[in-house]
C-alpha cells in the first residue's frame, strides 16, 4: 500500500463503519482512475442486475466525464463491493470491502506483475483461458475467466457509426490507405514513439494518418502530436472507432495489437528489444502477428507486403486472437457481466 493509504486508513476505515452503521454504503462502486478506465467498462454496464454507482479519483475526471453525458461521483466513497481496473487500493484501504478486479488491457504484452497485486482482490477477472492458466501458474488464486467487454465496442452501432464520421472527416481521402498509429506508454522504455513522432507528417501525403496515444503519454508527446498537421488524433476512448476505419496499425509493444487481431487487419510494428516488462516470449508473439520494421523507411516497404498478399500473418492473428480472447464472436460484456452478477449475488 502507498504512503497516502496509511494515512487515511483509519479514518476511512471509522467512516465506512459509520456509514455502514447508518445504512449509508453504496452497494458497490466502479472507481476509475482515468477516462480510458470507463471506455474499459462501458460495454457490460447494460448487462449487471445489480445497483452501482461510478466514482472518479477527482472532479476534473468527473468533468470530463460529463461532458461525454456519463455522470460519476467524485471519490471518497464507501461502498460494501468495489470493481476497479486498477489496482488502487489506497483508495480504499480496508479489508471490509469486498473487491473485485477488471484488465483493462490483455497482459500478454507486459510480463506480469507480482500475483499479490491479484491477490489482493477478493475475484479478479482475466480475459481468456490461456490468461488465466499463465496467471494460476504465477501464483494468482483469485482469478476467473470474464471476458474483454471492449471488444463488443467493434459491433456497437454508435461505434461503428463514429468510424463512418472519421472516414468522412475534411480532408480524409477515401482513395488511400489509412494507417493508425498507436503506441504505449513512453515511460514504459517499450514505446517506439520516438523513431516516427517528428516523420509522422511526410506520410500524410501518400496515406490517411490516425493516432492514437496511451493515456499515460507524456504532455510533450502529446503536444508534438497535436501539431502534427494532415493527420487525424483522437484520445484512447475514440481507439476502437480509430481501429474500424484503419487498413492498417502500425504500433510497438501496445496491448491494442491483440484487439486489432481481433479485426483481423494486418499490423506492422516497430522492434522494441529492451524494456524492464518485456520478455522473450512477448517479443516473439509480436514478431509472430506483424511485420516488424526498425525505421519509417521500412513502413512502405511493409505496407507493400500486405497489399500484394492479403492473407499475410493472417493464421497468426487467428491464432493469437484465441490466445488473447479465446471466442470473439460472443459478447464480452455480457461474459464479464455475468462473472460480476454472480459475485454480487453470492456476497449478497
Amino acid at each position: 500500500m502507498v504512503v497516502s493509504g496509511w494515512l487515511i486508513k483509519f479514518p476511512y476505515w471509522l467512516c465506512w463503519q459509520v456509514r455502514r452503521a447508518f445504512g449509508k454504503l453504496d452497494e458497490a462502486v466502479f472507481y476509475l482512475d482515468y477516462a480510458h478506465d470507463y471506455f474499459i467498462i462501458e460495454h457490460l454496464l447494460p448487462h449487471l442486475d445489480f445497483p452501482y454507482r461510478l466514482v472518479t479519483r477527482n472532479r476534473e475526471l468527473a468533468q470530463t466525464l460529463r461532458a461525454r453525458g456519463i455522470e460519476s461521483g467524485v471519490w471518497p466513497a464507501f461502498p460494501r463491493r468495489l470493481i476497479m481496473t486498477r489496482h488502487a487500493f489506497h483508495r480504499f484501504p480496508i479489508r471490509a470491502i469486498k473487491k473485485a478486479g477488471l484488465k483493462h488491457g490483455p497482459w500478454f504484452f507486459k510480463k506480469m506483475i507480482h500475483s499479490g497485486k491479484f491477490n489482493a482482490f477478493d475475484l479478479f477477472v482475466f480475459i481468456s483461458e490461456a490468461e488465466l492458466k499463465l496467471a494460476g501458474e504465477a501464483g494468482v488464486t483469485t482469478g476467473v475467466v470474464g471476458g474483454y467487454s471492449r471488444l463488443d465496442a467493434f459491433s456497437n452501432p454508435r461505434i461503428i457509426a463514429k468510424s463512418q464520421a472519421i472516414r468522412q472527416q475534411p480532408g480524409f481521402d477515401t482513395k488511400k490507405k489509412t494507417l493508425l498509429f498507436t503506441t504505449t506508454w513512453d515511460g514504459s522504455g517499450m514505446s517506439a514513439i520516438n523513431r516516427w513522432i517528428d516523420q509522422l507528417h511526410f506520410l500524410a501525403k501518400k496515406y490517411n494518418i490516425l493516432l492514437s496515444l496511451h493515456p499515460m503519454m507524456s504532455d510533450g508527446m502529446k503536444e508534438k502530436a497535436k501539431s502534427i498537421s494532415g493527420t487525424f488524433l483522437a484520445g484512447p476512448e475514440e481507439l476502437p472507432a480509430q481501429m474500424l476505419a484503419a487498413d492498417m496499425l502500425v504500433g510497438d509493444t501496445s496491448s491494442a495489437l491483440a484487439e486489432f487481431c481481433a479485426l483481423d487487419k494486418p499490423i506492422i510494428t516497430f522492434r522494441v528489444d529492451k524494456g524492464q516488462r518485456l520478455t522473450p516470449e512477448i517479443r516473439t508473439m509480436i514478431a509472430d502477428i506483424s511485420l516488424q520494421i526498425e525505421n519509417m523507411d521500412e513502413l512502405p516497404v511493409a505496407v507493400g507486403k500486405y497489399e500484394m498478399d492479403a492473407s499475410l500473418k493472417q493464421a497468426q492473428r487467428k491464432h493469437w486472437t484465441k490466445v488473447f480472447f479465446d471466442d470473439v464472436n460472443v459478447s464480452h460484456g455480457q461474459k464479464a457481466a455475468t462473472v460480476l452478477n454472480d459475485w454480487v449475488r453470492d456476497n449478497t
